[in-house]
């Protein structure tokens, strides 16, 4: 037998896989005495088992079977090995003969086999036969799925952690260049190790990149990423030498039905539910599994070491989990993924079947079009959680569906205006109002030609988005405009537009046209028998008393509307209900009532993860640390409420805030920042054209008073007039680096951009 092969001789260290080299080691050097390495393309499981069949105890031979094609693997095996056949044994029985000659006694020879997934069933059997007859032999088997045998030790090889995979650019830099990576490059060389998902092959391929380029040229240049990580001189079979041809490998040995499919899955991002590719044209049962058994696609991240474990794939674990928990939201269930290099080159691989690719892009359309209507109309009601979560999963599909539905042309075309005014609730619960009301604008822009009532959905969302963020003008005309369409006894359709126009009107401190709005909206959906929009109504009636200074008519409105909402089952609602009597009580002087519910409502919106519910509560909780006297609570609280705020764009309360905080600065001997706080609450307020609240003006009056009294007039103008012409980013982070109580000379002292 040919000592060399024994093994190659590795021309690189091995980096990052150390656990995984002792876990493989222990296993194979155990009861397991079949152990198969498997994982994706370019994972580097030929690396991984050279290292493993190093550390054996004994001899090793190593075959690499990716050029066997059709013949008998012992034949293979021993012309790999250099064996002479013998005419008077079979070839099986001069393998044995051979082996035996080269075990050393009671210590295990271990048989490498490297790239068997192309042959995956006969070498299972070669495999199978020759442990049977051979105890002490081992067998190391690396492939792209498991050969299938009840005594097979399956070995997932997983991608490269992140730091390990910046580690393994670094160490293959170094060797190529002699210099290390600098330090002004670690970002866009971590940049390029997450784009490549840290796959061993692509990362090496990529640093052999950046030793002849740079590491910023490198990353910009994986938009094409088939074409720059190729290494024509590296050593080893074409598929360990190019990312192209290691991916082609794989799809080269797959039936068409699968190659479909892989191409199809190519339309979904972020990964996708079994029941958003049952819709694809390419879809049959059984080929996710397939596909998941050849490391093409990922789905729950199998246990290291599991003894027997078959790569437990997405479709076969989620039916395995729906019969387990039938009344499992959808977004808990298991998703299937692809690597992003996988779903790249399956991307390129759809482009070449552009009537393929059109298919599967109108069926996913489709699905998630229906998903966005159905979350639309039941997020408001018990499955709220349920509906938040699988939108919070599915965005990136709900956007790549949304693009692709505005590439349809003609004049009946309506998807994309009802897409984006289904995700306009969504939008409000995330804070994305912003994103929201651009997708709607360009809709409506687009199809004015759409059914009336589909515009007059859109208008109505995107009106609820604009008064959201504030844009007043916007939101009314929107609101004003699609009145008329809408039936007079319709609540569906008018009674959001009331509701809107109230509170546009009880922000710009319009309070009795705000009541009027909305108690004619009350009455609308009373008599059609809708608890919810009643509620809705009544709700917003109330925060409309509270906020003009009328307690006891706020708390009766926001008592019923908060039992209707428990009614309802409806978690965000009752939340806002819970933060409106919180600040009737805080109002009241309440402050142990108004703490509670405060308090409630902020536990509740944050398992929701609703910001503009979150920021509220925060709100209204550091004014009641404000009228108890504990300063620091209250500005944190207030500094978490404000960066919410102006995070999802809502100026209205933005201004409110700036206001509290002066108070805290003033309480905090630091009138000349109250004063400056003062004057960016005030320009907010004429940007949107919205006063201080009614219930809010004696509070400010009195900070206002008290400053203007702690300072001389010329400083107080000085001050105020610093706030008005300073962002409110750069005044909030002068707090932490000016003195406590600053004077007329340090407050000057900040830059002269700034002034």
């Amino acid at each position: 037998m040919d000592p060399a092969a024994s093994l190659p001789a590795p021309l690189t260290s091995l980096v990052g896989r150390d656990a995984e080299v002792r876990l493989a080691t222990r296993l194979l050097g155990a009861d397991g005495r079949l152990l198969t390495l498997v994982g994706p393309a370019g994972s580097g499981k030929t690396r991984l088992a050279i290292a493993v069949a190093a550390a054996a105890p004994g001899p090793v031979r190593f075959v690499d079977l990716s050029t066997m094609d059709g013949c008998d693997p012992a034949g293979f095996v021993l012309d790999a090995l250099g064996v002479a056949r013998r005419p008077d044994l079979s070839g099986f029985d001069t393998l044995l003969e051979a082996l035996d000659a080269a075990s050393v006694a009671d210590v295990p020879l271990v048989l490498l086999l490297d790239n068997c997934e192309h042959a995956a069933a006969e070498v299972a059997a070669f495999a199978g036969h020759l442990l049977g007859v051979r105890p002490l032999l081992r067998v190391l088997a690396t492939s792209r799925q498991p050969l299938g045998l009840p005594a097979e030790t399956v070995l997932g090889v997983h991608p490269l952690d992140p730091d390990t995979a910046l580690r393994l650019f670094a160490t293959r830099m170094f060797e190529r260049t002699g210099r290390p990576l600098p330090p002004e490059h670690h970002q866009a060389a971590a940049a390029i190790c997450a784009a490549l998902d840290g796959l061993p092959l692509a990362v090496e391929l990529a640093a052999a990149r950046a030793a002849l380029l740079s590491v910023p040229e490198v990353r910009r240049l994986l938009a094409d990423r088939f074409r720059v990580l190729a290494d024509a001189k590296a050593p080893g079979p074409e598929h360990h030498r190019t990312l192209r041809a290691a991916l082609d490998w794989s799809y080269q040995l797959l039936s068409p039905d699968k190659q479909a499919l892989l191409r199809q899955l190519a339309v979904f991002q972020g990964g996708w539910s079994e029941a958003a590719v049952a819709t694809l044209p390419a879809y049959r049962p059984g080929l996710l599994d397939a596909l998941a058994e050849r490391s093409l696609l990922t789905g729950p991240a199998p246990a290291r070491g599991e003894r027997g474990h078959m790569l437990q794939t997405v479709a076969a674990y989620a039916a395995a989990r729906l019969a387990e928990h039938p009344d499992e939201p959808e977004a808990a269930r298991e998703r299937g993924h692809m690597l992003q290099t996988v779903a790249a080159y399956a991307a390129a691989r759809l482009a070449e079947h552009p009537d393929e690719s059109e298919a599967a892009r109108a069926a996913h359309a489709a699905f998630y079009l229906d998903l966005a209507e159905r979350a639309a109309a039941g997020i408001r009601g018990p499955e709220q959680r349920d509906w938040l979560r699988t939108l919070t999963v599915e965005q990136d599909n709900l956007r790549a569906a949304l693009t692709s539905l505005t590439r349809r042309p003609g004049p009946g075309a309506d998807a994309d205006l009802r897409m984006a005014t289904a995700m306009a609730p969504f939008q409000h619960f995330i804070g994305g109002y912003s994103l929201g009301r651009h997708w709607l604008a360009d809709a409506l822009a687009r199809r004015p030609e759409a059914p009336a009532p589909t515009r007059l959905a859109a208008s109505s969302a995107a009106a609820t988005l604009a008064m959201l963020a504030c844009d007043y003008p916007t939101a009314a005309a929107l609101a004003e405009q699609a009145l008329p369409l809408a039936s007079d006894d319709d609540p569906k359709s008018r009674g959001p537009l009331l509701i809107l126009l109230g509170c546009v009107e009880r922000e710009r401190a319009r309070y009795e046209s705000s009541r009027a709005h909305l108690e004619q909206a009350r009455r609308l959906y009373r008599t059609s028998g809708d608890a919810w929009g009643e509620g809705r109504a009544t709700q917003l009636a109330g925060a409309t008393a509270w906020l003009s200074g009328d307690l006891d008519a706020a708390a009766d409105l926001l008592a019923a509307s908060l039992t209707a909402f428990r009614d309802l089952a409806d978690a965000e609602s009752a939340a806002s209900c819970l933060t409106h009597l919180g600040a009737v009580a805080h109002y009241r002087g309440d402050q142990r009532t108004a703490s509670r519910h405060l308090t409630d409502a902020l536990d509740r919106f944050t398992e929701l993860a609703f910001p503009e519910g979150v920021a509220w509560a925060q709100d209204m909780l550091g004014r009641v640390d404000l009228a108890e006297d504990r300063l620091a609570s209250a500005a944190e609280r207030l500094h978490a409420s404000l960066a919410i705020h102006r995070r999802v764009g809502d100026r209205w309360r933005t201004a409110s805030v700036l206001e509290a905080l002066a108070e805290c600065r003033r309480r905090a001997a630091d009138p000349m920042h109250a004063a400056a706080l003062l004057g960016a609450a005030d320009v907010v307020r004429r940007e949107i054209a919205a006063p201080t609240p009614r219930c809010e003006r004696p509070a400010r009056t009195a900070t206002e008073d008290a400053v203007r009294a702690a300072l001389p007039a010329g400083d107080y103008a000085s001050a105020y007039r610093f706030g008005t012409r300073t962002s409110v980013d750069d005044l909030v982070s002068l707090f932490a680096t000016r003195p406590a109580t600053p004077t007329p000379a340090t407050l000057h002292g900040a830059p002269a951009s700034a002034l």
